[in-house]
């Protein structure tokens, strides 16, 4: 009995020691990051579900086409909850960009896709108050892909 314990503590000994050295080993970093994600949760007021779709459509979307021409976004798009619980988002915008400083673009940068894409400072502010009517953002969540490598 007492060379039978004695073999199972050798072995968990060993079993010890053995997954120390494999962890520690484990170091090495074999990922990178990759584009970063940004997503924003959306609570749609009251009988405004198309017209805040509209105005994503006529907005939102060349906005970011725009961004999209230069590189800087890589991709965007809009995900209905259509079984959302109280509390729970309508709508869920994702935007991914090359990097962070595509996210990180000075003001100037988007003034003057606004003005493009609206025109002046004043149509823009509009715009921003009259989307306010609309809905009501919950929350953003910025993320950063992590990719594999081989």
């Amino acid at each position: 009995m007492k060379s039978r314990l004695v073999a199972v503590l050798g072995i968990i000994l060993l079993a010890t020691l053995g997954s120390n050295s494999v962890s520690a080993q484990d170091h090495e970093r074999n990922w990178e990051t990759g584009n970063i994600v940004q997503v924003t949760n959306v609570h749609i007021k009251d009988g405004m579900f198309n017209a805040y779709i509209n105005d994503l459509n006529n907005v939102w979307r060349k906005f970011l086409d725009e961004q999209m021409k230069d590189g800087s976004v890589i991709d965007y798009g809009v995900y209905s909850n259509p079984n959302s619980r109280r509390g729970e988002p309508d709508l869920i915008l994702t935007v991914t960009y090359a990097n962070w400083a595509a996210f990180d673009r000075g003001v100037e940068y988007f003034e003057e896709i606004g003005s493009r894409v609206l025109g002046s400072p004043e149509d823009m502010r509009k715009a921003n108050i009259d989307r306010g009517e609309l809905r009501e953002i919950g929350s953003t969540t910025v993320l950063q892909e992590i990719k594999f490598r081989d």
